[in-house]
């Protein structure tokens, strides 16, 4: 599960080991100190890796005119030409913002890439929709997962040149909105072959016992366009309903898997560069999402707000030969902020006490093995009075909104796809309150993080 559904809060929550309520960058309007001091690049820049942070960044507005990452900057070709990092503790940065046509997906390093191949970025960025799906006529070597695994190569030599070992954050723009992508992966897929996407059994009419936002958002159609009626939710999450027939549904959704199928490839490039050279077999290699894409089921596009899985879930592969079991499945528990204890324990460094997450080692090599019991998912969309914190175990998902009488409680062995809500049920009133119990166990437990010290046995007082 990701921490948090959301692009900025959830990447800021990834390079910190903490919730988004802790460093407090909750929404994509939000910003993280690029000097905070729980980052994972500086812990690893600081124990002799090469650090390299690649691809979408994101940890700063990308709306706001004052920000690095926002344009006019992000245009400044020559200044992007010149400046590598360092970068939220990272050394080097080969990095972008935005998405596939988007009229900023062209700036910062990739922009620079791009002119150096003389490619026109006015003629291929800047004239989709949002909502835009299907073939896009850039030209498929010009494509940002292609720069993305050639700058992520180019680190994996320089690392070797200095005789460093190589600390990667690879982040691939798609896939995302909007859904172009260059032939053939446009047409790889046929909208009648892959799964039906769209409204679920018993929905709509479900949607009468859900918090208020989620009729307003099927009655208020368009991308950005729903204003619910609690005012903490003015300009909320991307979250949207689109008034589209089955076959524009089922387009969208196969343009998004040839995406996700050309990003397979570019990382398959990596991965055999990473044979090609002798470090494969030494190379910890995970594989996941900062948030997830509803695709239209429950008559939802994009993500953020509501409790389903195609929002909150994300993928996730771990790949470390002779250490992680291939081939098999970890039913337990894992929350991306795991990422970043975990990693220090598989490089030997410990992991500031500032971090969140769990060591989730043992659940990786021992399919067995669950660390946690219950996860945590948390979002606010805004700087108001809105907040909202999902709590996920075997058997029940619970969502509990700040100052509101309404919430979310469903059985999940009897209701995956979240169509009868038991929160006002009574004979569900002690799971309730239990579960809204351990939800307040675990903010209180990490709102009062206290370090340990390890002290030579020389040094002891007796």
């Amino acid at each position: 599960f990701a921490p948090t559904p959301v692009c900025l809060p959830c990447r800021a929550s990834m390079v910190t080991g903490q919730y988004s309520s802790t460093h407090g960058a909750c929404h994509n309007f939000a910003r993280l100190p690029e000097d905070y001091d729980n980052l994972l690049g500086t812990v690893f820049s600081q124990r002799g890796y090469y650090t390299h942070f690649v691809g979408k960044s994101h940890l700063a507005p990308c709306h706001d005119p004052l920000s690095q990452e926002a344009a006019p900057h992000i245009h400044n070709r020559e200044y992007y030409r010149r400046w590598h990092g360092p970068w939220y503790g990272f050394q080097r940065a080969d990095i972008a913002i935005g998405h596939t046509a988007e009229a900023h997906a062209c700036g910062m390093h990739y922009g620079v890439w791009l002119e150096d191949q003389g490619v026109d970025t006015d003629r291929y960025f800047g004239h989709h929709a949002y909502t835009a799906y299907g073939a896009w006529d850039l030209p498929e070597e010009y494509h940002n997962s292609k720069w993305t695994a050639d700058a992520t190569i180019q680190g994996l030599d320089r690392a070797a040149e200095l005789g460093q070992p190589y600390f990667g954050w690879v982040n691939f723009q798609d896939p995302h909105n909007p859904c172009v992508v260059p032939e053939p992966w446009a047409s790889m897929y046929d909208p009648a072959q892959i799964p039906q996407h769209g409204f679920k059994d018993g929905e709509p009419a479900c949607f009468d016992d859900k918090p208020p936002f989620y009729k307003e958002l099927l009655e208020q159609p368009g991308d950005y366009a729903c204003q619910p009626s609690d005012p903490a939710l003015t300009n909320c999450g991307n979250v949207c309903h689109l008034d589209w027939d089955q076959d524009q549904v089922q387009a969208n959704a196969a343009a998004y898997y040839g995406m996700i199928s050309l990003l397979d490839h570019h990382v398959g490039r990596i991965l055999d560069h990473l044979e090609a050279t002798g470090q494969r077999d030494n190379t910890l290699i995970v594989f996941t999402a900062d948030h997830g894409e509803i695709l239209g089921d429950h008559g939802l596009w994009f993500k953020s707000m509501v409790a389903y899985d195609e929002s909150i879930r994300v993928p996730m592969i771990v790949s470390y030969p002779g250490r992680v079991p291939a081939g098999t499945v970890q039913p337990a528990f894992q929350n991306l902020i795991d990422l970043f204890p975990t990693f220090c324990h598989y490089a030997g460094i410990p992991a500031p006490w500032r971090c969140e997450g769990v060591d989730q080692h043992t659940s990786w090599e021992d399919p067995a093995t669950a660390v946690r019991d219950h996860t945590i998912v948390e979002e606010r969309p805004t700087s108001d009075r809105f907040a909202q914190r999902i709590i996920i175990t075997d058997d029940y998902k619970m969502a509990l909104y700040a100052e509101r009488d309404f919430g979310e409680l469903y059985r999940l062995p009897d209701d995956p796809h979240h169509t009868c809500n038991l929160w006002d049920d009574s004979d569900h009133a002690a799971i309730r309150q239990r579960l809204t119990a351990r939800i307040l166990s675990d903010e209180l437990l990490r709102r009062e993080p206290h370090p340990t010290f390890q002290v030579a046995e020389d040094y002891r007082v007796h």
